[in-house]
């Protein structure tokens, strides 16, 4: 049986989490439904855990929702992340007729007494949502404990995570990274994750217990690491921001689009995902691979429709890329653009021959 909504990217409770205080997530729901309103009902296995806002509502056809989950305090780090086994959200749903007896009621209360009063036998189409926490206070944790695989899946779900901490957080984690017992692994995957550090050469006379050296971790690769990620890393980093001037210096000392970062993406990508129209055009001339994909199976094209800058997508509409490229889940980018509600990228899309219905793997 099909469904009447889907969880919009990221389809998992994703929440940053914090010690003794209320912690967010904002859950978007997309109806699927062309003719009727979908009623959903979100129901939660740790009830004392969290709450949610609101517990129930109306889609209009085609429609987004959203509903926000609310972490309540907690004094202690989850028992297992970013993961928790233990937590799970189900989302009923089902289509709306109101009763003989009311009219269109939408107040939470009201929708929750119409599933109440649905007959003996009514079915609803349900999806169940995995509650994941992410957040540098757990990333910190996992590189104390040397945990590499809980510190690899939170930066896999949280991209911007090593990206958004500050030059004194980054050193502070590297530092705690280089202090385990084999610092090599957790080393390798911080910085090749993009963990920004400034890299200050060793000297006789300076080695002060404060200071970060990469090479203080392992003498063997890790400055090599570094020094090879330089110009790459600076080229991705100028596209992301939109930096053309930048990339013109660093393009003209060498710099290299066939860097990727850890989820395989490149600068056009970045660049892409920002929207950052003069980059992308930049970028597509110097020969990069217009249909590359990143681990998710996304192209540039796939960026840019999620940037929501219609320019942007049209650049790389007009140099002839693939406009039903798939990624792994399925969805093309004309299904990204409906998803986001970007009728203009839609439109631009349909009208230079992208296919109007997209085959979309479950997830």
């Amino acid at each position: 049986m099909e469904g009447l909504v889907e969880v919009c990217e990221p389809a998992e409770v994703r929440i940053e989490f914090a010690l003794n205080c209320k912690c967010r997530a904002t859950v978007r729901l997309r109806s699927l439904s062309a003719t009727a309103q979908v009623a959903f009902k979100i129901q939660t296995s740790s009830p004392n855990k969290f709450l949610v806002n609101p517990p129930s509502g109306l889609i209009s056809p085609l429609s987004l929702a959203t509903f926000q989950v609310i972490l309540k305090p907690q004094s202690n780090l989850p028992r297992s992340y970013p993961r928790s086994p233990s937590d799970r959200f189900l989302i009923k749903t089902a289509e709306y007729i109101p009763n003989s007896s009311s009219s269109a009621a939408t107040h939470p209360h009201s929708i929750n007494s119409w599933f109440a009063s649905r007959p003996y036998g009514f079915s609803t189409r349900d999806l169940k949502l995995k509650v994941a926490f992410v957040g540098p206070l757990l990333l910190h944790d996992a590189v104390t404990r040397g945990d590499l695989d809980a510190a690899r899946n939170l930066i896999k779900r949280q991209r911007s995570l090593l990206a958004d901490l500050s030059p004194t957080q980054a050193d502070s984690l590297l530092r705690v990274a280089t202090q385990l017992v084999n610092p090599d692994d957790m080393v390798h995957l911080l910085l090749e994750a993009g963990l920004r550090i400034q890299y200050h050469p060793r000297s006789d006379n300076q080695n002060g217990p404060g200071d970060v050296h990469v090479a203080d971790a392992s003498d063997h690769g890790h400055k090599e690491l570094v020094e090879f990620q330089e110009l790459g890393e600076a080229v991705f980093e100028a596209s992301r921001h939109g930096d053309v001037r930048q990339l013109e210096s660093l393009f003209g000392r060498g710099g290299s689009v066939k860097y990727r970062d850890q989820y395989g993406l490149t600068a056009l990508h970045a660049a892409a995902f920002k929207g950052h129209k003069d980059v992308v055009l930049m970028l597509s001339e110097l020969g990069l691979d217009l249909e590359c994909q990143d681990e998710e199976g996304h192209v540039p094209l796939h960026m840019a429709v999620e940037s929501g800058d219609v320019g942007t997508v049209q650049v790389l509409v007009h140099k002839g890329v693939n406009l039903n490229a798939v990624n792994k889940r399925g969805a093309s980018p004309l299904h990204m653009a409906r998803v986001w509600g970007y009728d203009d990228i839609c439109q631009l899309l349909v009208s230079r021959g992208a296919l109007s219905s997209p085959h979309v793997t479950s997830t």
